[in-house]
């Protein structure tokens, strides 16, 4: 009896350190918010012309519905009128936005504005759809479909084309900022061979479609362009988090810090 009884407080003792020790691991996304982290502009950076295009809105291209079932052309419109607000307060960044309301402007209509303006980088931003989508009700009587299988942003680019170099930089700094304020790199598992992960840094994919197939936008631009693909949407969770203040406030300071990075040393247009 004493053996077993002193088994039994081992045991004890084992599954409470574990429950101590996952009590103690940090939070991370979606679970936990993310950072808004300061950062400094360089010396002599200036005023930069950034061209943000909410993804989607274009004729007969609503984008995703998320697992709320909202259209993915209405968050990437609302989020990037507040990211054109933030970076405009900072002093160092004129922006335009390739559209607005209730338009549906064709993506050759956005890259001709961003060479006419001209601009010194495009930010396309998207949300993304992964895993295996099952329905659910977020609300009676209100059926959509999620997915948890595949949290996380990631980073579109392309190496088809000038400007290659300035892509893949740009796509690293968003990369690295990203990941610094608390947001999770997504690992690429439902990208299979359409995009390539990047051997640097997490959360970062060049286009690897067929050369008829590759994504417009990340290689037409004659500046640097990236897609920014924020979440999945089909998780809920992110879902929630992507409609709180603290998270949109995180992700603007990040890009304002990927922008620093990326365009330093780079002479303004």
């Amino acid at each position: 009896m004493r053996k077993i009884a002193a088994f039994g407080l081992v045991a004890g003792l084992a599954l409470s350190s574990w429950a101590i020790a996952r009590a103690l691991e940090p939070a991370v996304w979606p679970e936990a918010r993310p950072r808004a982290l300061p950062g400094d502009f360089p010396p002599g950076f200036g005023v930069r012309r950034v061209v943000l295009d909410p993804g989607h809105g274009a004729p007969g291209n609503s984008g995703n519905k998320n697992a709320f079932c909202r259209d993915e052309q209405s968050f990437t419109l609302e989020l990037a009128e507040e990211l054109a607000s933030a970076l405009t307060q900072t002093g160092h960044f004129e922006v335009k936005l390739t559209r607005r309301g209730s338009e549906l402007t064709p993506y050759a209509e956005r890259i001709r504005l961003a060479d006419a303006w001209p601009a010194d980088v495009f930010l396309s931003l998207h949300s993304d759809v992964r895993g295996k989508a099952e329905p659910w009700q977020p609300e009676p009587n209100v059926t959509c479909t999620r997915s948890r299988a595949a949290p996380g942003f990631s980073i579109l680019w392309s190496d088809h084309g000038d400007p290659t170099a300035a892509r893949l930089g740009l796509s690293r700094a968003f990369g690295h900022a990203l990941e610094a304020a608390g947001f999770l790199p997504y690992a690429g598992a439902d990208y299979h061979a359409t995009y390539a992960p990047d051997d640097m840094q997490r959360g970062v994919f060049v286009d690897r479609h067929a050369p008829s197939e590759r994504i417009f936008v990340l290689w037409r631009p004659a500046m640097p362009s990236i897609i920014v693909e924020t979440h999945n949407a089909l998780d809920d969770r992110e879902a929630r988090r992507w409609n709180e203040p603290e998270t949109r406030a995180a992700f603007a300071h990040a890009v304002q810090r990927a922008l620093a990075q990326a365009l330093d040393g780079r002479p303004a247009r």
